[in-house]
């Protein structure tokens, strides 16, 4: 279910920027499709112009949210 979510949010055109909510309550705010990889049973999420990679569980997502919707 959010595995399908989020592919849909990433191949949105246009790219609409995004955050992911895991179950600890940690949130990562996906700003470019670039930024996450996501595998079978987890995902990747890349920070730009660093070299900071942040990994979590596919059963960790707990929301997916338009970063717009986040702000208000």
């Amino acid at each position: 279910m959010f595995l399908e979510r989020l592919e849909e949010f990433l191949r949105r055109e246009p790219f609409i920027p995004f955050r992911i909510i895991l179950t600890s309550g940690t949130h990562y705010d996906v700003t470019s499709p670039l930024m996450l990889a996501i595998g079978k049973s987890e995902l990747s999420c890349y920070f730009p112009k660093s070299d900071r990679l942040a990994h979590a569980r596919l059963t960790e997502l707990a929301a997916i949210e338009t970063l717009e919707t986040a702000q208000h």
